[in-house]
Order: C-alpha cells, then structure tokens, then sequence
C-alpha cells in the first residue's frame, strides 16, 4: 500500500509540475540546450522528486532519483520537443495528441521504475 502512495505522490508531483510550474517559466525554448527552460522545467520535477522520495526513503536514495528524474524528464521532454517540431506538428494538429500521450505514458513509466527502485531494490 505504502508504494501505491509513494506513485501516486509521484503523479501528483507531476501535474503541479507539468502544468502549474511550468506555465510560469517564461521565454526560452527546450530544444535550444543553451536555454533555461528545459532544465528549469526538468528541476521543478527533479525538486518535487525530491521531496516526496524523501518521505519514503533515505536521502542518498531519494537524491538519486531525483537526480535520474531531472535526467529522465529532460530527456524525454527534449525528445518530444524534436520530434513535434521536425513533424511540424502544432497543438491545433490530430497528431500532436497521441505524441503527447506517449510523452506522458514514457514520464509515468519514469514513475513506476521509482516506485520498484525505491521499494524492490
């Protein structure tokens, strides 16, 4: 039960950061690795990662999945960005949508392997 609270603390972590904090970085481009926003962005979650791994395992533990969440997020993220953008794809486009859902399937995958990192290992 504890690791069913553990992924989902981890889900709620990524909807304030997927959708609250990152509607306040402003400027920059995550494709452009020279700009602050795809770091940025990938801290906000590497942060929250942070604090809620905290809560269930040692420090060194919970620094290093933070650690590998920044890494993750950004990587996934930076991916998606390329990919949108060599399809020319834009929000107002059918195809944007299964893109994103992939991008969000690949971000909750990150999750679970926490949760068995964390718990299992």
């Amino acid at each position: 039960m504890i690791e069913a609270l553990f992924l989902y603390l981890l889900l709620v972590k990524h909807a304030i950061a997927d959708l609250a904090l990152q509607s306040l970085i402003k400027g920059g481009d995550k494709l452009d690795l020279k700009s602050h926003k795809g770091y940025r962005h990938a801290l906000d979650h590497a942060a929250l990662t942070l604090l809620v791994a905290s809560w269930f395992a040692p420090v060194q533990a919970a620094v290093m999945i933070s650690l590998l969440d920044f890494a993750l997020h950004f990587l996934i993220d930076y991916c998606k960005s390329l990919f949108v953008r060599r399809l020319n794809v834009t929000m107002d486009d059918r195809l944007f949508w299964p893109i994103q859902s992939i991008d969000q399937i690949l971000h909750f995958s990150c999750y679970l392997l926490y949760t068995l990192l964390i718990f299992y290992t």
